[in-house]
């Protein structure tokens, strides 16, 4: 039984929503990794797409909001999104794939997790949690509520900036490390290793930035993306579809902060 596990990961895992001005340009999730409520998400969670590019993070119109089960809604600020490494032989900077946020206001006693950089090994069970789009409120509540009733627009507006993880908590599953590289990217004045795993499970849009976490309860890793594989037919030859993999990385990428996250 993992019960004491997976009730610690739904409290310590948000949904996380970015504004850009007042249109809503991203969606994804992330986890608490101290108790005064800093996040590890992924980085394009924060900017909305992939590669990042210089200035999406610090655009004054940005506004991010992560919401925890039953905790109020906070406000972050992006303390690091992306770490870049120029290797002399690629066109562009190698770009990993994660990103740190700390709250506006600092509130103590939130749960968390530990991180630990070292990577998964080939064959471990660890456990998945985000909030995916395959996850849906109860009934089915968005389809038969009464828009036209009173204090509907609110509740419908608290639910776009994250309120499902109140009505619904993350989804957790099991999965084990099917596959794992590390890469180190260096150059003569930076080195950054990382580690790209696969789990033989598959979380879907929305999860990204969700923590992988061991049965010991350390975060070793992100999801980054679904896995995707061609389903190529003879009038469709560049159809692709969901593998039944999640694509996730290691934390390792974060010693090169000399293990100071903020």
């Amino acid at each position: 039984m993992h019960t004491e596990l997976y009730n610690k990961i739904s409290k310590s895992c948000c949904v996380i929503t970015v504004y850009l001005d007042d249109e809503k340009i991203s969606e994804g999730s992330g986890f608490c990794f101290l108790p005064t409520g800093e996040i590890v998400t992924a980085a394009h969670v924060v900017t909305g797409r992939m590669p990042i590019r210089t200035g999406d993070a610090d655009d004054p119109g940005i506004r991010i909001f992560a919401k925890f089960p039953n905790v109020a809604l906070k406000e972050y600020k992006v303390n690091l999104c992306s770490i870049n490494v120029r290797v002399s032989s690629f066109l562009e900077d190698i770009q990993i794939d994660v990103a740190i946020l700390i709250p506006v206001i600092k509130e103590e006693k939130l749960a968390f997790l530990i991180i630990n950089t070292n990577p998964p090994a080939l064959g471990q069970e660890v456990f998945i949690a985000g909030y995916p789009d395959e996850l849906k409120l109860p009934y089915q509540l968005e389809k038969i509520i009464n828009k036209d009733h009173e204090g509907v627009t609110e509740f419908l507006d608290a639910m776009e900036k994250g309120y499902m993880a109140d009505m619904t908590g993350p989804l957790i599953k099991r999965a084990v490390v099917g596959n794992i590289r590390r890469f180190i990217a260096s150059n003569p004045k930076q080195e950054v290793k990382s580690d790209v795993f696969y789990l033989d499970n598959g979380m879907h849009s929305g999860a990204s930035g969700g923590p992988v976490v061991t049965k010991d309860g350390d975060v070793v890793g992100i999801i980054t993306q679904r896995a995707i594989t061609s389903a190529s037919q003879s009038n469709d030859p560049r159809l692709e579809i969901p593998s039944g993999s999640t694509i996730c990385i290691s934390l390792t990428s974060l010693l090169v902060l000399n293990q100071k996250a903020v």
